[in-house]
């Protein structure tokens, strides 16, 4: 009897013992994951990924800044621990307007466009002081769903010209859309405007009759006044095409406007004027020349995270650059800025 006593006395301590470190185990595994950082990652695409702000993840992984490596190991906090929730970055709805959801793939870029708003506009609606939103986030908006209401200004449904034969842009319009509803082919609108490029501008004038050729002169805003040239570059155009992409996000290797790293948004935006080979930053940093006093459309050049050039932007003039930022997808920031400062490497001349 005492035996029997003793043995199930054992087995209770026993039990009790594994459930309470089972129940450790899973405490400690509710409190926080880890996640092992790969190429390509970013504190931005990792916060949209767990759905965790990048305050959140810097503050328990004790981080001071926005920069992360390869390899290393962040830990991911539970919804006990990253409580700031989207509730408090909601912008609250409007008593008249729209407002719009954010969907899982969303960014202010794209949202912008859609509801044919540039992503300043969008910004100052919301009071965004970033351009970080989140899946089911509020936002005001206060243009038409271009998704689902077709813009009454598209030259292909309700196309104008002047007496002179010109046509002004409008917003959403492509040299392809104009080309077509003046029943031109791109190649011909391009010719009879001088145009080197398919980029456009909203309030642009352009000619849409052959008879206009000698008449009206366009007004591309690239030749309208003087500017600065980097070996075939126009300077005026390249800043002017840098700026259109303002809140696009960042993507390792990405090229295009549905997201860039650093080098990849210098690409595109020359490739609108120029055929030119796609660089790294190290790339843009051997071929291009070294100035002393940057002027608008010099290169700038930073170390990030590793030695030598990592990062990169236009230089936009009034120590400002624009670039693609892991954290911040295109934007403009200062050389004066306390991390930019202790990180800027110099600035370059980029000749075709």
């Amino acid at each position: 009897m005492k035996k029997r006593q003793l043995a199930l006395s054992l087995g209770a301590i026993v039990g009790g013992t594994f459930l309470y470190q089972a129940s450790a185990e899973a405490s400690a595994e509710a409190s926080a994951s880890t996640v092992q950082v790969k190429a390509g990652d970013t504190l931005w695409s990792l916060s949209t990924k767990y759905h965790k702000t990048i305050e959140a993840l810097k503050s328990v992984n004790k981080l001071s800044s926005n920069t992360i490596r390869i390899g290393q190991t962040l830990s991911i906090p539970s919804a006990s621990t990253s409580q700031p929730s989207n509730k408090e970055e909601k912008p609250s709805a409007p008593a008249t307007g729209s407002t719009y959801k954010v969907q899982s793939g969303d960014t202010l870029w794209k949202v912008a466009t859609r509801f044919n708003m540039s992503v300043e506009e969008l910004k100052r609606l919301n009071t965004l002081s970033s351009n970080i939103i989140y899946i089911n986030q509020t936002l005001k908006v206060n243009g038409s769903n271009s998704a689902s209401t077709p813009t009454t200004s598209k030259p292909a449904e309700t196309p104008s010209k002047d007496a002179n034969g010109t046509y002004k842009v409008q917003r959403g319009d492509s040299l392809s859309k104009i080309a077509s509803a003046f029943h031109m082919s791109v190649s011909e609108l391009k010719q009879i405007n001088g145009l080197t490029s398919n980029t456009i501008y909203v309030n642009q004038q352009l000619k849409v009759s052959k008879s206009a050729q000698t008449t009206t002169p366009t007004t591309k805003p690239s030749t309208s006044t003087p500017s600065t040239s980097s070996g075939t570059l126009n300077v005026s155009q390249m800043i002017s095409d840098a700026k259109r992409y303002m809140g696009v996000p960042y993507k390792w290797g990405g090229t295009t406007p549905s997201g860039f790293d650093c080098s990849g948004f210098i690409y595109y935006v020359m490739k609108q004027q120029i055929s030119t080979t796609r660089y790294t930053t190290a790339g843009y940093w051997s071929v291009s020349t070294p100035v002393s006093n940057p002027q608008p459309g010099d290169l700038v050049f930073f170390n990030t995270y590793s030695s030598g050039p990592t990062h990169m932007g236009i230089y936009l003039g009034n120590r400002q650059f624009i670039h693609a930022g892991s954290s911040t997808g295109v934007t403009i920031a200062s050389l004066d800025n306390s991390y930019w400062s202790k990180r800027y490497l110099g600035a370059k001349r980029f000749a075709k």
